[in-house]
């Protein structure tokens, strides 16, 4: 008994058309990063460590670089406000352990 499992359709680069596009993960996302950097100052570029091992695709004939289907704007925008939840916490945390440390208030 044999099974006929069919190949997916290759994945073509949305701007040349090349099928030569393969998968890379991101280790640092620099929106994050520079959207750190203008809230929380030099702390704040540590914000872009949260967009790491997303999976772009990436064509090798032109260069392009795009997310795959599937995610959709919403999951960005909790991306971004995941980022801004996690430096707020670890701003508040800073504080409190200044506070501590200079005798409370």
């Amino acid at each position: 008994m044999s099974q006929n499992i069919s190949n997916p359709p290759p994945v073509c680069c949305p701007v040349c058309g090349s099928r030569e596009a393969v998968p890379v993960r991101k280790n640092y996302d620099a929106g994050l990063g520079c959207l750190g950097l203008l809230l929380f100052s030099w702390w704040g570029l540590l914000l872009g460590l949260l967009g790491g091992n997303d999976i772009e695709m990436y064509c090798q004939n032109c260069g392009y670089r795009w997310r795959p289907q599937g995610r959709g704007c919403l999951a960005g925008c909790l991306d971004v406000a995941a980022a801004i939840v996690a430096a707020l916490m670890i701003l508040f945390l800073i504080l409190l352990f200044l506070v501590f440390l200079t005798g409370g208030v």
